[in-house]
């Protein structure tokens, strides 16, 4: 059922973060009473009631029941309404005396506004910047006028002014709006003006504003970042039945401008741990269904790396998306739907893994060159990062491959000589039907370029976890959907996040990105103290931007604080599992579930080594699977190593055993051929452990036994 369309009705999200804190009852109560004030917002029962000592006199009071108001802001003129909070008598009143709601008369958004917050940061920043000697601002080159186009409200022009430092930069971000968070984050970083207003596309000239058309400020981006403009019953409906879940509606101004758009070609978005990157391609998936490809043949392919975060990314897509638009998105990992693609065509093969070659490469290792004197590792190392990477099915093709990065020099004659052991392994692998998955991505991209892609649904490509596909993979990808063509590639990733090693770079596959490569820079789910903590993991590490470039964290940063990282040694097992039983007896006590907790390992047999531990201490122990979503109503503590958990989120998690053997893993360094090979093993165990870190939203514990990890950081 529609709503009427005599009133406009908007809820902020404000509202439903006070609504998800009410008991269950008064939850109840508040929907009905929201279900009411949707019908008229203007008949005489509701009573408004004017708030004394407000700031701002278009706030009103509304009575839920007799414990609970509601506040609203109650247009003079017109016909928008707007719920704003909701909480029990004198807690709503407390609320809406601290407030104002305004539109901001450059940027045109709505924007609400903690009066008394603003003007005790702007004392607390006096103070800072008369104690370092009254340094210049760090926005002195910057006009009023501009900073309010960035989204900078007006009230809180004088507090951006006592900036100095990037400390004090820091204290402000909380208090800002979101969509002057990022410009402010990026002007601070060294980012020129015009550089800023290009990439949060801003407009330089700025157009008039009517301060008092609230219908027109709730249809700016920035605006819908804050607030959801009621359209229709379901949509409200399922916030109010999860109303923690605000990804579902409010996007970042940054977020909802990728999405929301047409783009003329492959786009790359690149972001730091915890920037809504899923997110995004989330809705980017929603949109096009819904907007561009509507044709009921018409299918979207949505692909991910890992398969259990495929899963999940399936059962989130579900809770935004109608049945009949979830039918024409395909959520599947990369290799899965290469492997079922093989199938259907008649090619007869399996695709094999890691550990499962390794008879095949002892075999293949027994005609190795004895004058070289290589181990068996640099031939599995080489075949990795050269041969199957580039797709060398010569010795024609190795012998101009690219071995940048490799520590073992070799000779043309060298490459000649090593060459017959990969011609080897891979007829070994042809003899028993198996398929490493550069080689299968190879022949499915093969097929599709022999057979043309009209046999093929797809219409757009989205690919999450970017970095740890590989250029056989985008090259793929790329034939998937054919000639470029709008909106037809929309890649999202972190290569800070890079724990398979595969490096690539767009444009050799045939993907061109130039002038469609945006950024994603506020963290949303870890504190900025796991975020420094983490990024400080990382530190000095070369980093790519999937394109031939370098990429940085300079200005990724995170809006909410928390608790450093503890990280706690111990001389016994024993002694580590009673802290363990005592912290995670401590947790539950405070959050009334084990299902927000996830222990994270290094390894497969260190999981289950802990795992029969907690179950003998009665713990409920839920693993993390690669075929099933995480159902976080499920009790139970979660546990999952490293490479399961990518892309998954967790109050706390926590990392047990992280010893000098474990990480670096002690074995794999074993393996590692050459001083080059064992810097990139190290670098990806980095990248391990920012990712498992950068997982927690409220904080990360790190126990160990013995010497531990050289690769952790100090906490402050």
């Amino acid at each position: 059922m529609a709503l009427q369309n005599t009133f406009r009705l908007a809820i902020s999200d404000d509202f439903f973060d006070a609504y998800s804190r009410l008991p269950r009852n008064a939850q109840g109560k508040v929907s009905e009473f929201i279900n009411r004030f949707r019908q008229d917002p203007t008949r005489p029962g509701l009573n408004y009631e004017s708030i004394r000592d407000s700031r701002d006199k278009g706030m009103k009071s509304v009575r839920v029941d007799q414990a609970h108001r509601a506040i609203v802001l109650k247009p003079d003129s017109g016909n928008v309404y707007i719920l704003l909070w909701v909480d029990k008598h004198d807690d709503a009143y407390t609320w809406a005396k601290r407030k104002v709601c305004r539109i901001n008369e450059v940027s045109g958004a709505l924007q609400i506004i903690d009066v008394e917050d603003v003007e005790a940061t702007t004392e607390r920043l006096e103070r800072i910047n008369q104690e370092q000697t009254q340094q210049p601002s760090r926005f002195d080159s910057v006009k009023d006028k501009q900073l309010m186009q960035l989204g900078v409200p007006e009230i809180l022009l004088p507090a951006v002014r006592q900036i100095t430092t990037d400390e004090g930069v820091e204290q402000l971000l909380p208090h800002l709006p979101r969509e002057a968070s990022d410009a402010l984050l990026m002007l601070a970083s060294g980012y020129e003006l015009d550089e800023v207003l290009r990439q949060l596309e801003k407009n330089k000239e700025v157009q008039p504003i009517d301060v008092e058309d609230l219908e027109t400020a709730l249809q700016n981006n920035d605006s819908l970042s804050r607030f959801m403009v009621l359209t229709d019953d379901t949509e409200l409906e399922e916030m109010l039945a999860a109303p923690l879940e605000k990804w579902r509606v409010f996007l970042h101004p940054t977020q909802r401008k990728l999405v929301d758009r047409d783009w003329n070609g492959a786009v790359r978005v690149l972001g730091g741990a915890g920037t809504g990157k899923t997110v995004v391609a989330m809705h980017r998936a929603k949109w096009l269904v819904q907007n561009r490809f509507t044709s009921p043949n018409d299918r979207i392919l949505f692909t991910t790396f890992t398969r259990n975060l495929a899963v999940d990314i399936e059962a989130n897509l579900k809770s935004i998306c109608s049945t009949e638009q979830m039918r024409r998105i395909r959520v599947v990992n990369l290799d899965a739907w290469v492997a079922e693609f093989l199938r259907q065509e008649g090619v007869e093969t399996r695709i094999v893994y890691g550990d499962e070659t390794e008879d095949l490469w002892k075999q293949a290792y027994t005609i190795a060159p004895t004058e070289i004197g290589l181990p068996l590792s640099f031939y599995q190392e080489e075949w990795q990062a050269v041969v199957s990477e580039q797709g060398c099915q010569t010795l024609r093709d190795y012998l101009v491959a690219r071995r940048t990065g490799r520590g073992t020099r070799l000779s043309r004659q060298q490459r000649q000589d090593i060459w017959t052991v990969f011609e080897e392994y891979r007829n070994l692998l042809r003899e028993k039907g198996l398929r490493e998955p550069e080689d299968a991505m190879r022949d499915a991209a093969q097929i599709i370029s022999d057979k043309g892609t009209a046999s093929l649904p797809f219409k757009a490509v989205i690919v999450d976890e970017a970095q740890d596909m590989s250029e056989a993979a985008f090259t793929l990808l790329r034939s998937i959907v054919g000639d470029a063509a709008p909106n037809d590639l929309f890649i999202v990733g972190d290569p800070h996040q890079r724990i398979y090693g595969k490096i690539v770079t767009l444009s050799r596959c045939g993907i061109d990105i130039r002038g469609r490569s945006r950024k994603l820079r506020l963290n949303y789910r870890t504190t900025d103290e796991i975020r420094k903590w983490a990024t400080q993991v990382l530190e000095g590490m070369p980093v790519d931007d999937l394109d031939g470039g370098a990429d940085s964290l300079r200005d990724y940063r995170s809006l909410m604080h928390g608790d450093q990282p503890v990280i706690k040694g111990f001389n016994r097992f024993e002694d580590e599992l009673a802290y363990l039983k005592q912290l995670l007896f401590g947790i539950q006590t405070t959050e009334q579930t084990f299902s927000g907790v996830c222990l994270v390992f290094r390894t497969k047999t260190l999981m289950e080594q802990y795992e029969a531990a907690l179950k003998n201490m009665d713990f409920p122990i839920k693993r993390i699977r690669r075929n099933q979503p995480d159902n976080l109503l499920e009790e139970g503590i979660r546990i999952s190593t490293m490479h399961r958990v990518k892309g998954l989120q967790f109050n706390y998690v926590v990392i047990p055993s992280l010893n000098a053997d474990v990480l670096p893993l002690k074995t794999g360094l074993e393996h590692c051929a050459d001083d080059a090979s064992q810097a990139r093993f190290i670098d990806g165990e980095r990248s391990l452990l920012h990712v498992a870190a950068t997982r927690a939203k409220k904080q990360v514990l790190i126990t160990y036994c013995g010497k531990p990890s050289h690769l952790l950081p100090s906490v402050e």
